[in-house]
């Protein structure tokens, strides 16, 4: 079994216009040009009942502000930095927002931690989904060479900021384009403190813990997805817990010709925040890319940064999930 505590990592299977001509609309549209034909786009695609686009250059800005916070470590200031750019991201964009504040004690330390919730109503009021992800970073880079290194927080690109990211990009097309069903993000915080598994996956042992009546019963949960070199098998408790939902994801993947990306394949059986969630019976799947850099050399350590990622990756992970969402009937 593979684990995110790093005991034991994934064996894989396998010119400008002359006068008087016309001119370009964002030019017209003055300084603020770029981002106003952007909002103009979306009002078309919205009146004319289409979703959207996933735009992977906001996503990757998103996961670029996440990593110039500084590590995201519970009680660092960068922590809270974070935690605030999310929650203010997020207020215009869904129905209601929230911070689930928590607080443990780990190895003598008080931890202050919280869980950041979104919630969108939907088109209809059944059939919710759960979108989630961990928005902090590990405080130890264990898989550095050398001691010192080794005692450094990573930054957290893929790890941490990349699941994040896409989320929140897929927050902005939620607000202009509503989902067929209620929708749940929630932020885990916690996730990768460590060193082991005991002293991990705490937002979402304590969301778990303090489930919302109103939590979705089915969802996905996106860790380690911003990888250039982009693949995601399917993971096993995925398998054996929420194979339906895996199956259906996986054929969204496939309706958008994205499938090899998502090989249909055994991944690995990776301990992750859908573990408590499963535990409780939600059927919620891991989308993770447990494979980083060469021989998986980049995970846990301080290469863990956005030039390891990819605008791309995002993109094809934000695409398969909205394909999936937005075909809930």
């Amino acid at each position: 079994m593979a684990r995110k505590d790093g005991r034991q990592p994934r064996a894989a299977a396998a010119g400008g216009a002359a006068e008087g001509r016309r001119r370009p609309l964002w030019l017209l549209l003055g300084g603020g040009g770029l981002a106003a034909l952007a909002a103009l786009l979306m009002l078309l695609q919205t009146q004319a009942g289409a979703r959207p686009q996933f735009d992977r250059d906001l996503a990757f800005e998103h996961l670029k502000k996440q990593v110039a916070f500084g590590p995201r470590v519970p009680n660092m200031e960068s922590h809270t930095q974070c935690r605030d750019y999310l929650v203010q991201t997020l207020r215009p964009l869904a129905d209601s927002v929230e911070r689930q504040d928590f607080s443990q004690t780990v190895r003598g330390k008080r931890l202050q931690m919280s869980n950041v919730v979104a919630r969108w109503k939907g088109r209809k009021s059944e059939g919710g989904i759960l979108l989630c992800a961990h928005w902090d970073t590990r405080p130890t880079a264990d898989y550095e060479r050398t001691p010192a290194r080794r005692a450094m927080p990573i930054p957290g690109a893929n790890d941490g900021a990349s699941g994040v990211a896409v989320l929140l990009e897929m927050a902005r097309i939620f607000k202009a384009s509503p989902p067929p069903v209620p929708v749940m993000i929630v932020f885990f915080d916690g996730e990768d403190f460590g060193p082991n598994t005991n002293d991990m996956f705490l937002g979402s042992r304590y969301f778990a813990a303090n489930l919302p009546k109103d939590a979705p019963k089915r969802g996905v949960l996106l860790d380690m997805v911003g990888d250039r070199d982009l693949e995601i098998p399917q993971e096993g408790h995925s398998l054996s817990e929420a194979r339906e939902v895996l199956d259906e994801v996986y054929a969204a993947a496939r309706r958008l010709g994205l499938d090899r990306y998502f090989p249909a394949r055994f991944g690995g059986q990776i301990d992750d925040d859908h573990v408590p969630l499963q535990e409780k019976g939600l059927k919620v799947i891991d989308l993770i890319d447990f494979n980083y850099g060469p021989n998986h050399a980049w995970w846990h350590t301080l290469e863990d940064t956005p030039d390891k990622c990819s605008p791309t990756s995002l993109k094809i992970v934000g695409d398969t999930v909205l394909e999936w969402l937005y075909s809930q009937k």
